[in-house]
């Protein structure tokens, strides 16, 4: 038997030391573990490694119960959970609303966001917070906070609707300056809302009085210094985009040409673009269109047309098509990239271009993907954060999800002909207003929800704390026309 004083100075050093490399080491084995935690690593039950993903859950109003595959969770949202990869249902539940369901499929690794989730009361209360004679027109503001409303079609005559308290708008009439259209006969033409700025300050106003066209810009806080561009620039306007944040700087098109207004010179561009058929804008410079461009100079027989993108005073084609061949494309960006999605009428399938004002290349390898909406392409549009790209055709519509890089196909389950493009509500919602009923759904078609009945063909707007919808109605005994708010929170 081996004799050891423990109170020696050899074996105190020797047991300090054999104590720091246990530590040592189960501090690296615990680090180790809570990496592999951390990265959504369990142990199964064959007793080896096997890698989850986080979700994230969130809902508008928050603190709804969460249920996993059936079974309810012990955790409301907000929260997050690590969970096995694999296809799952999450269903949410809050009490005095509709359940909100959604099948989704998780990566091993992924990083979930069910962070959308809108919650829509079991009973929807609609009334009605102004009346007028008429309204012909109605569009909500980027921010959420203003409603400007069309009086007559005749006339530039509108009330603008101030819904940053939503429990106390304000309505402001506002008529344009007499002298800023021109009149023929002594009599206004027809006048059409076009676009807010990004900011929410400025909009722009068509005027079509024959086979004349003009354009004005007004700014809601004055509206007396409204400027009519048309005649401004001498120019035939026949389109006009804000562009970015610079209300001061317009895309138009005239008669063929693309051109960059800047109204605090005032100067206008020459030609960017020349045989412009059709274009959209995208941040201050960026503009992505198609074009009819002879291969040849001077030889008709040799056009084509060209789809392309105009950045910083670059012209990049990107692909060629038919001259008599309807391209329908749009144009956004997500996570530092730019995506270009291009169809055609005449085609089910939609392809998506990543980064091609930066390739320049017109290549149709340079596909990021393709997806089908399986029957002719009717409308392309971007979610506002470019997220989501929904190709659609009636009904039909085929859903894109750039950050999960999933196509969904979805059809709207109603009755009514849906002959216009969808709108989108917010980030993840669309709405239609097909058969006077107002539904809101999610990009995926999922969650599909009636509002309230109004009048179609005008626009909605949700509230900026999300607790109002407004629609425009209409009194079918006086036919006169209702502004409506839809509680869509019960507090």
């Amino acid at each position: 038997m081996i004799d050891i004083d423990f109170s020696s100075k050899r074996a105190k050093l020797a047991i300090r030391f054999f104590t720091y490399g246990v530590m040592t080491v189960a501090s690296v084995v615990l680090t180790a573990l809570l990496v592999f935690v951390a990265l959504g690593y369990r142990l199964d039950r064959n007793f080896s490694f096997s890698q989850g993903g986080l979700v994230q859950f969130r809902s508008f109003p928050q603190n709804a119960e969460v249920s996993l595959d059936g079974k309810k969770q012990g955790y409301r949202t907000p929260n997050k959970a690590n969970v096995q990869a694999g296809q799952h249902t999450v269903e949410m539940t809050l009490d005095g609303y509709r359940p909100w369901s959604k099948t989704a499929d998780l990566a091993a690794g992924q990083l979930l966001w069910l962070n959308y989730a809108r919650f829509i009361p079991n009973s929807i209360t609609t009334t009605t917070i102004k009346e007028y004679p008429v309204v012909v027109n109605s569009m909500a503001s980027p921010d959420h906070h203003w409603f400007l409303l069309q009086m007559a079609t005749d006339s530039p005559n509108f009330v603008l609707v101030d819904f940053s308290d939503d429990k106390n708008p304000k309505y402001t009439p506002i008529q344009l300056p007499d002298g800023l259209f021109t009149k023929k006969d002594n009599k206004f033409g027809t006048f059409q809302i076009m676009e807010w700025d990004l900011q929410s300050k400025f909009v722009l106003i068509k005027h079509q009085n024959g086979d004349a066209t003009e354009f004005a810009r007004f700014d809601r806080s004055k509206p007396a210094d409204a400027i009519n561009l048309s005649r401004q620039f001498s120019l035939n306007i026949l389109e006009a985009h804000f562009s970015g944040n610079n209300a001061n700087v317009i895309f138009t098109k005239t008669d063929d040409v693309l051109r960059r207004l800047d109204v605090g010179g005032p100067t206008a561009s020459g030609a960017l673009v020349t045989g412009l058929r059709t274009f959209t804008i995208y941040g201050e410079d960026t503009v992505a269109f198609t074009s009819v461009q002879e291969q040849t100079t001077g030889d008709p027989t040799t056009q084509q047309q060209v789809i392309g993108v105009y950045q910083h005073g670059k012209i990049v084609p990107v692909r060629t098509a038919r001259v008599n061949q309807q391209v329908i494309f749009a144009y956004n960006e997500y996570d530092n990239h730019d995506y270009f999605a291009i169809g055609a009428s005449d085609s089910s399938k939609v392809d998506v271009i990543r980064n091609a004002s930066v390739t320049g290349a017109a290549k149709e390898a340079s596909v990021f993907t393709q997806f089908d909406l399986g029957q002719p392409l009717q409308w392309l549009s971007f979610s506002n954060n470019g997220r989501m790209l929904v190709a659609q055709n009636g009904k039909t519509f085929a859903t894109y999800d750039i950050e999960t890089a999933k196509a969904y196909n979805s059809k709207l389950d109603i009755a009514a002909n849906v002959d216009h493009q969808l709108k989108w509500l917010d980030d993840y919602y669309l709405w239609t207003d097909a058969g006077n009923t107002l539904r809101i759904f999610e990009f995926d078609g999922t969650n599909q929800s009636e509002i309230t009945t109004l009048s179609a063909g005008y626009g909605v707007m949700l509230s900026a704390n999300g607790r109002q919808l407004l629609s425009i109605g209409k009194n079918d005994a006086t036919k006169t026309s209702l502004l409506q708010a839809s509680k869509m929170t019960l507090d």
